[in-house]
């Protein structure tokens, strides 16, 4: 009786102690869990603070790299419009020096034109006055010898006559030198007929000449050269436009860490800032071809 009293009794005293030393054990725990969620929770607050300050920070050199770009994408824009302006002053005096001188080119082949009708016209006046002169003066000559041949004939009439002879033989020898004088009329008109023929056959063929003439000046002349296009004149280099980043609101940062959860980096410190648009200025052709420009992207 006695040695259950004594079991009983050591039991209990072993009861109390292993009780207290699972108290202070699970209140160990505690605090040990709490130190490690306050400093989880700090941690986790200075991690939210730093992701706001880095969107933040994110955002604003965002924008001064897109400023930089607008910049940028001005001066490109200025330097194509002075060298398209430029190349079409360039283009310009080109076209009109060449106009000036196909004006004056034509200019000249019309006078030249004019000036050669004048000399065909004036050598054709000159060609059939000549012919005609060569004509009048062989008309000249051809009476200057039927002239003659009269005399020739009331000459050698004369003479018969003078012999005093009369009957058959002196009609005879007067037919005779009649004949003579009918017969060198005859060829003298004749003559005078081919001369005549010959001076007409040549003053047409001056005539014709003077047309084939006329003909090959106007096929020499110049066409007018009308007016030459000008230049197209040059427009304002287009340019690129560029968006900002959005003004930030509450929501983009998410919600605060809270002590005793797990949590996540604010989504605004993990977006990507920057742009991808190309500059129109830097694409647009110019008189040096095509210049590219690809802006480059920023990254968080």
């Amino acid at each position: 009786m006695s040695n259950v009293l004594v079991e009983k009794g050591i039991e209990f005293v072993l009861g109390i102690f292993g009780g207290n030393k699972s108290a202070k054990a699970a209140e160990e725990l505690a605090r040990l869990q709490k130190e490690a969620d306050a400093k989880q929770f700090q941690y986790d607050t200075d991690v939210y603070q730093q992701g706001i300050q880095t969107a933040i920070d994110k955002r604003a050199h965002a924008i001064k790299e897109i400023e930089l770009k607008v910049k940028n994408e001005g001066k490109i824009a200025e330097y194509k419009d002075a060298m398209n302006l430029a190349s079409y002053n360039y283009n310009m005096q080109i076209r009109n020096q060449q106009q000036d001188l196909n004006d004056r080119m034509y200019a000249k082949s019309e006078d030249v034109y004019d000036k050669q009708l004048t000399i065909n016209a004036a050598n054709e006046k000159a060609a059939k006055m000549d012919e005609r002169r060569k004509l009048r003066e062989i008309e000249t000559e051809k009476r200057y010898d039927q002239q003659d041949v009269y005399l020739e004939a009331l000459e050698a009439e004369g003479a018969i006559r003078a012999r005093g002879q009369s009957g058959r033989s002196v009609d005879k020898a007067a037919s005779v030198a009649a004949l003579k004088a009918s017969t060198a009329l005859s060829l003298l008109d004749l003559s005078l007929d081919n001369a005549t023929v010959a001076a007409q056959s040549a003053i047409r063929d001056i005539g014709r000449e003077r047309v084939i003439k006329d003909i090959n000046a106007y096929a020499a002349k110049m066409l007018d050269p009308g007016k030459l296009p000008e230049p197209i004149a040059p427009i304002a280099t287009p340019q690129a436009e560029f968006l900002y980043p959005k003004v930030f609101e509450d929501y983009d940062f998410g919600p605060p860490p809270v002590e005793g959860t797990r949590f996540s980096p604010s989504a605004a410190a993990n977006q990507v800032w920057g742009s991808t648009i190309s500059s129109v200025a830097g694409t647009v052709g110019d008189l040096f071809g095509s210049i590219t420009k690809d802006i480059k992207s920023i990254n968080s």
